[in-house]
């Protein structure tokens, strides 16, 4: 008598009927052709019946085999319909999922992502640590860190989401008290706004054509966050720098206004920074999917889609 258990019989018995023949069934499901030959004895024993007429040339079905084969369809198609569901189970976002980001970054990028993100897939659950200092992502069980800046060389992986400059800014009118400055020299005396995790000392220019500039600001304020040194900015607290992610609106809108144009200070990687792990995470694969996406949406914040290349010993990883 046939029962649940018999499914491997069945397999064999529908891979004998598509080849024809059983050492083309025996490839297919990777066994000897003895083995295969042994299941349809087993199987035609349960059944009390004799499924194939063989012949030299062929295999022809009876009756009964023709029945059993329908049966056998039905057994292997639900278990080819069970692969699928499972596997795209483990292919959902499910679990928690780390993210660390800047304090800017957090509203401007990563917060509207992981809102998408958490309401397409109701089984993921998401962290976002936003703090301007850098931490040890395995110490804190980060799965991904969005920042600015050079990635360091690591064993980490770490994939370019954006090319990102630095321009030197001010409110209008502190620019109205400064008059005209066309080199970044020209500022050496104006008060100055300063990330305090940035060093202190001299700071370089490049401009048009390659040129260089160098001055010593005078900081007249510092701020520990990205966010409170924009808003020193526009409040007109000094001169300053700044990705120009934070300050596209700002320049749009007339409430900062761009000193010495051509001169940038510096140019940063908008980056995603993950630790190398064997296995690939649903989770993080659909956040740094999200993530290009969104860059390329508001391009115009961004600057646009970066190259891939290698920098300082950290792998960039192209979108796959």
């Amino acid at each position: 008598m046939i029962s649940a258990l018999d499914g491997p019989l069945l397999m064999a018995f529908a891979a004998v009927v598509r080849h024809g023949s059983f050492s083309g069934a025996a490839t297919e499901l990777k066994l000897s052709k003895s083995v295969v030959s042994d299941r349809m004895r087993q199987l035609e024993e349960r059944c009390g019946a004799r499924l194939l007429e063989r012949t030299t040339r062929r295999l022809r079905l009876t009756p009964t085999g023709q029945e059993v084969l329908e049966a056998a369809h039905q057994v292997t198609d639900a278990l080819s319909n069970l692969g699928r569901r499972l596997a795209e189970a483990r292919r959902e976002p499910a679990g928690l999922l780390r993210v660390a980001t800047t304090i800017d970054l957090a509203p401007q990028l990563v917060a509207p992502v992981v809102a998408r993100m958490v309401r397409a897939w109701p089984k993921l659950r998401v962290e976002i640590v936003a703090d301007d200092a850098a931490h040890d992502l395995l110490a804190r069980n980060i799965d991904v860190a969005v920042r600015l800046g050079a990635p360091k060389s690591s064993t980490f992986v770490s994939r370019k989401l954006a090319t990102l400059t630095e321009p030197i800014v001010a409110s209008p009118a502190l620019a109205e008290v400064l008059g005209p400055v066309t080199r970044p020299r020209d500022l050496a005396t104006a008060p100055w706004v300063r990330h305090a995790l940035l060093p202190a000392g001299p700071m370089r220019f490049t401009g048009p054509d390659a040129g260089e500039d160098e001055l010593t600001p005078q900081v007249r304020v510092e701020a520990n966050t990205g966010a409170a040194v924009l808003a020193l900015m526009l409040a007109g607290a000094g001169v300053g720098v700044f990705p120009i992610h934070g300050l596209r609106a700002h320049l749009d809108a007339g409430r900062l206004v761009e000193l010495c144009p051509g001169w940038i200070w510096k140019t940063v990687t908008l980056y995603a920074l993950m630790p190398s792990r064997p296995t690939s995470n649903p989770a993080v694969d659909a956040l740094l999917e999200m993530l290009r996406d969104e860059v390329a949406r508001t391009g115009g914040r961004w600057g646009g889609a970066p190259q891939v290349s290698s920098e300082n010993g950290v792998k960039l990883v192209p979108r796959s």
